[in-house]
């Protein structure tokens, strides 16, 4: 028999995310107090490995993208990918859900490398896009659906929590129902058409099990049977940005959760970003955050406090 996915269950109170596993396979919590999320409890900026759904049902707060504030009403639903930087201890007053998911919640056995891999097309590409005409990731929930999607995160925990026979089946398809109602909110917002969608998916799939190593455009050209030219022209129209910076992101994605959430040096940090020198990596990373690696890490870790004005 295949392997299970190992399956969290929702507690209370909610856990502190970041004291899980590098990927959590589902984690669950319908918070309605007025205390930190468990996601950056500490009101520090952080960057993890697996994704988050973030849902406002009621209520009031700031969640922190990115180093932009942004504050939250009922409806918003924040999707928070890999390597994004973030803090939501200034959700605290707000009636929220939480979800967070690894490889494991989308596909029986899979590593956590394959998290990219197993996503639909849609999430995929907004995975890597932070489509514009959105702040940071967020998304508004019309009216008219937000008893639906409360009733189906309810149920999601209640299988979490209850585990009754075929719990793991249930929980992975109605993770994939949420997952699917997100791309189809962000749909509108992305400048590619939904035509290049499975294109653009192979391309980021590619960076995404490939970014540690020496790739180039011909190679991911290549990998997707398609000219360089071609590629960096659809590339380039559809997200307005080339493979070659798409390669640069993902790394930098790796090296702000290695930064943040480790104690490696900045030459391992380099190396296993994909980087042959660290100084080819200090140049890229202060070119695109304004400031060294070392510096970055120490600002982003002092705990953020919010300064009236």
């Amino acid at each position: 028999m295949p392997a299970q996915p190992r399956l969290s269950m929702a507690t209370d109170p909610p856990p502190d995310i970041l004291t899980l596993a590098r990927s959590p396979r589902l984690v669950v919590m319908h918070v309605t107090e007025a205390v930190p999320s468990g996601c950056g409890a500490g009101g520090r900026s952080h960057v993890h490995q697996f994704f988050e759904l973030v849902y406002i049902e009621g209520g009031e707060g700031e969640h922190r993208v990115g180093g932009r504030a942004m504050p939250v009403a009922a409806g918003d639903l924040f999707l928070v990918a890999p390597g994004e930087l973030h803090d939501s201890s200034g959700l605290a007053p707000a009636n929220r859900w939480i979800v967070a998911f690894g490889a494991d919640a989308l596909g029986a056995g899979h590593a956590d490398a394959d998290l990219f891999l197993d996503l639909p097309d849609n999430l995929l590409v907004l995975s890597f896009l932070q489509p514009r005409g959105t702040d940071a990731g967020r998304f508004t929930v019309p009216p008219a659906d937000r008893p639906r999607w409360q009733a189906t995160l309810a149920r999601l925990q209640a299988e979490l929590q209850e585990q009754r026979l075929g719990y793991a089946e249930a929980a992975r398809a109605l993770l994939i129902l949420l997952l699917t109602d997100t791309a189809r909110l962000a749909a509108p917002h992305l400048n590619a058409s939904p035509a290049t969608h499975p294109l653009l998916a192979r391309v980021f799939s590619y960076i995404d099990a490939h970014y540690a190593e020496p790739i180039s455009l011909r190679d991911v050209a290549a990998a997707v049977g398609h000219a360089p030219a071609y590629l960096t022209d659809l590339v380039r129209r559809s997200t307005g940005r080339t493979v070659l910076s798409w390669i640069v992101e993902r790394r930098m994605a790796e090296a702000r959760y290695l930064l943040l959430e480790t104690e490696q040096s900045v030459g391992q940090i380099a190396q296993a970003a994909g980087y042959r020198t660290a100084s080819h990596f200090i140049g890229h990373f202060r070119r695109l955050h304004g400031a060294t690696p070392q510096a970055w890490r120490r600002e982003q870790r002092l705990p953020y406090r919010k300064i009236a004005v």
